[in-house]
Parts: C-alpha cells; sequence; structure tokens
C-alpha cells in the first residue's frame, strides 16, 4: 500500500513540473546564437521519469496488495 501512495505523490509532483518551457515557450526562448531550451529540456525528462517512476511504483504496490490479500 506504501508503494502504491508514493507512486500516487509522484506522479502528482510529475503533473506540477512546469511543462510550459517544454512546448510553449520555445519561441520566447530564441537567441542569436541559436535556441538554447535546457529548462524544457530538464523540465521534460523530470517529468517523464516521474511519470514512469510513479507508474512503477503503483503497479508493484498493486501487485503485492493482491498477494497479501490471497487467502489459500
Amino acid at each position: 500500500m506504501k508503494k502504491f501512495l508514493l507512486g500516487i505523490a509522484l506522479w502528482l509532483i510529475a503533473f506540477a513540473v512546469p511543462f510550459r518551457y517544454a512546448f510553449l515557450d520555445t519561441g520566447a526562448l530564441q537567441h542569436a546564437e541559436g535556441a538554447e531550451n535546457i529548462k524544457g529540456l530538464i523540465g521534460f525528462v523530470v517529468g517523464l521519469a516521474l511519470l514512469f517512476a510513479g507508474y512503477a511504483l503503483v503497479d508493484s504496490g498493486k501487485a503485492s496488495a493482491k498477494e497479501e490479500g490471497h487467502g489459500h
């Protein structure tokens, strides 16, 4: 159950990461020497990592909960 709740918490944090810089403000980040969208890249990678980590925790939490409730 703890893994399940931790996974849900990671999903909430992942959706709180500002994806605005990754998708919407790419034109505002243009410089004379080219686009430098480091904030967007870091936000996107962190968001994806949190989503996948949350999925792994939720999935493993559900599997262990089913095994514990098995009465045979």
